[in-house]
């Protein structure tokens, strides 16, 4: 006999999966897949783009953050310039921490947020190390990268676990 819900009207449960007093519960089919409606899964597909989005930015504030404590805190730096790069680096890391909460809001796992944050702190480090300091990469370094991109869009490519219900005894 299949699980049936109770009606707001306080019905017992039905015979089956036919027409009955109440609505049918998930159980009552646990071999039907559940799918999204098409409405939600194109909210799914904005969510997960606002996502990557949020987590490429705190990346790049992070980054932003460490080369402006890098300023502040060299050898040769006059007042001013230390006080300008503590106030940006205070700055750039609150938004680096306020873009990642909202990359993990709107991503489907945190190590999916955690390892884009990471793939854009990698790259943004470089960028602002070659335009700053003229700092230019080894190879393996950015083999290194790429071994992270390519895990990278593994990570994004898997889709969402599917639940299936347990199996029901029959008596």
């Amino acid at each position: 006999m299949a699980a049936r819900t109770l009606s707001s009207r306080g019905a017992g449960p039905g015979p089956g999966p036919g027409p009955g007093p109440g609505p049918v519960s998930a159980t009552a089919y646990p071999d039907t897949p559940a799918e999204f409606p098409h409405h939600l899964q194109a909210g799914a597909m904005r969510r997960r783009f606002w996502g990557v989005f949020n987590c490429l930015c705190a990346g790049a504030f992070g980054a932003l953050a460490a080369a402006s404590a890098k300023l502040a805190f060299g050898r040769e730096v006059n007042m001013g310039l230390c006080v300008l790069g503590i106030i940006t680096m205070a700055s750039t890391n609150s938004l680096m921490w306020t873009f990642f909460s909202r990359g993990l809001s709107f991503s489907m796992s945190s190590a999916i947020a955690s390892v884009t944050v990471t793939f854009s702190n990698i790259l943004s480090s470089a960028f602002l190390g070659y335009v700053l300091y003229g700092e230019c990469q080894e190879v393996l370094w950015w083999g290194g990268v790429f071994l992270i991109l390519c895990g990278l869009t593994l990570v994004h490519r898997k889709l969402p676990p599917t639940w299936k219900a347990l199996p029901h005894k029959q008596q």
